[in-house]
Formats: structure tokens, sequence, C-alpha cells
């Protein structure tokens, strides 16, 4: 669990192992923080992600139960705090296809942050992209913390609404995105837990029964994760 921990605070991401059952991933989102509840969560906060019969429409959010691509995103970004940590686990694996794609926003926001600034500034204006639909969360792409610390919050389907200074930008920020994607698939007992305020996750479409368990969680005080990321700029003016 050490870890876990450490890799954590480092990268906001970690791989684990040896993690198969729903009681299991549930066990390991416990000893690092408080389970948080979703809308298609059973009582102890697992949510089964497996294809449904016929694939479900974007405007409702349950692209994620069907076996086509999902494209990368945060969780929860329609509510004002969405949950740190996202711990996600394979019970079943794929026929063929299904790897996860996961992109580091600090990598994103520091490339913006050389190739074009403007972006940049617009994508961080408050209030330029309603997430979640009319009584969603009101806010912007990234979003300053405390500490010099940056959030990201983001999606691309039809529950974000983009204002037209930020819809402006999204041709290079996909580009940017692209840039910086990682692939990795997941077998039988291996899984991950990331930042959510970091990390944007997604996967490719796949044929096959595929059984993950998907955990969200917030850290314990014991704990002490910051959220998001320390763009390049900050972390090169405190060591000045």
């Amino acid at each position: 669990m050490q870890t876990l921990s450490a890799a954590l605070a480092d990268k906001g991401i970690a791989p684990f192992s040896d993690v198969s059952t729903a009681a299991e991933v549930a066990d390991l989102a416990r000893t690092t923080g408080i389970v948080v509840g979703h809308r298609d969560s059973n009582q102890n906060g697992i949510t089964a992600i497996t294809a449904r019969a016929e694939p479900a429409g974007e405007s409702s959010g349950l692209a994620g139960f069907t076996r086509t691509a999902l494209a990368l995103h945060t969780d929860r970004s329609g509510i004002t705090e969405p949950p740190h940590l996202l711990f996600v686990a394979c019970a079943r694996a794929v026929a063929t296809g299904g790897e996860c794609v996961t992109v580091d926003a600090c990598a994103i926001y520091d490339d913006l942050a050389r190739c074009d600034p403007e972006a940049l500034a617009d994508l961080s204006t408050p209030r330029t992209v309603l997430f979640g639909g009319a009584a969603g969360y009101l806010g912007a792409v990234f979003t300053s913390l405390a500490d010099e610390r940056i959030a990201i919050r983001l999606r691309f389907d039809k529950l974000a609404k983009f204002s037209p200074l930020a819809a402006r930008h999204l041709p290079v920020l996909r580009e940017v995105i692209d840039r910086h994607s990682n692939t990795f698939s997941l077998q039988p007992g291996e899984g991950y837990v990331l930042d959510n305020h970091r990390w944007l996750h997604g996967r490719r479409a796949f044929t096959g029964d595929r059984l993950l368990y998907r955990v969200h969680a917030n850290p314990r005080p014991s704990f002490a994760l910051p959220r998001g990321f320390r763009p390049a700029h900050a972390s090169a003016s405190n060591a000045a």
C-alpha cells in the first residue's frame, strides 16, 4: 500500500494487481480513502462496468456501458466536487481491443503553455464550460487550486457545452491530448488508481464480455494527497 500511495503522490496514477472481485477493489479503495457512491453504483459504492444490449446514448452519460470507444474524460464533471480518486479493476478480459487510454493533464497544460498560451488562458477562464447538462456545473477545463496547483475537468460528449471562447480551442486541445496519450491493456486481476483531478481516462472499442469494477473515493485525512498537479512553470519558480 505504501508503494501505491507514493506513486499517487508522485505521478497521480498507480497500477495494482491481484485484485479481481468487487469486494477486493472496494477494500483497496478503503485502505486509502472514503468510498463515494455513484448513480450507477451499488450500496457499497461499486459499479460493475459491462456492455449492455444496446448502445446507451451519450446524452445520458452511459456510453461506458457499451462496447464502443469511450472518449477521454474526468469522472463526475457535472458536480461541484468530483471524487478525487478513481479505482478500476478488471474481472473479465475483452476478446479484442478495449485498451485503456490515459493522459496526464500536467503534460497537456505544459504543452499548451509552450505552444498556445492563448488557448491555455481561455480554457482556464471560469464559467466557460457547462458540464453535466442544465443542472450541472459551470466551470472551466483548467482550474487554479491552492499552492500553484491546477485541476482538470473535461468531457467531450453531449453533456459538455463549451462557450465560444473555449470552443474555438478544442481542435488544438484534442491535438495536444493525442500527443500525450498512453495506452495499455488490463488482464483479470489487474487495475489502476488515478487522481481524477489530474488524469483523463477512456478506452478503445472492444469485442467480448469484459467486466470491470469501478470505485470512486476521496483520500482519508491521514493520506495527505493534494488534488491535481503542479505545472512546470510553478516547479521552476519554486526551485529558483
